[in-house]
């Protein structure tokens, strides 16, 4: 029964941070910062000319990674797809987690993850790896079988679910926080 909750808890979970992120690529005035971002992750110029097209390419590349997240996430709660779901999700967090650890290991620390969108202004870190891997870990265990009706483990399945999106933003903001605080004591 154990195995159920943590599937579809991670299901759950899983499904607000695709969800999430998928959103706010999707959206028309994010569409800029998605483009410098992907160049910026990619190793090309930034593109700041409306009429530029390869900037459009990459506007376009990251709505399309958006409607997948958004896909990812609704499937991630239905039990014939979780499994396929699962499997996307973890390819998708595998490649976010090489594209930062690359971009570490090559020196540019300053890189915007892109995790919040425009407005969470958080660097690409160690902490942000390590979260990633456990982001993986949850998407395997929604490779295991979840309820797929209406039961009384599903109570605990929501309570924890909102227990770790309470843990990964409280996560986040510290990560913000000691980001800050280190410019500040520069």
């Amino acid at each position: 029964m154990m195995s159920y909750v943590f599937s579809d808890a991670s299901a759950l979970f899983l499904m607000w941070i695709f969800a999430q992120a998928g959103l706010h690529k999707v959206q028309s005035a994010n569409g800029l910062y998605y483009a410098n971002l992907i160049a910026q992750y990619l190793n090309l110029e930034p593109y700041v000319d409306h009429n530029n097209q390869a900037k459009s390419q990459l506007k376009l590349l990251a709505k399309g990674v958006g409607i997948i997240e958004v896909i990812i996430a609704l499937s991630l709660v239905i039990p014939s797809s979780r499994a396929v779901a699962a499997m996307l999700a973890i390819v998708i967090l595998l490649s976010y987690l090489l594209l930062m650890a690359f971009q570490i290991v090559q020196g540019n620390k300053n890189l915007d993850c892109g995790c919040m969108g425009p407005a969470g202004q958080t660097n690409i870190s160690g902490n942000l790896l390590l979260r990633n891997v456990f982001f993986i870990v949850f998407a395997c265990l929604c490779l295991t079988p979840g309820n797929s009706f209406f039961t009384s483990a599903m109570v605990m399945t929501i309570i924890i679910s909102l227990v770790m999106i309470l843990l990964n933003l409280t996560f986040e903001q510290l990560i913000v926080n000691a980001q800050r605080l280190k410019v500040f004591s520069h």
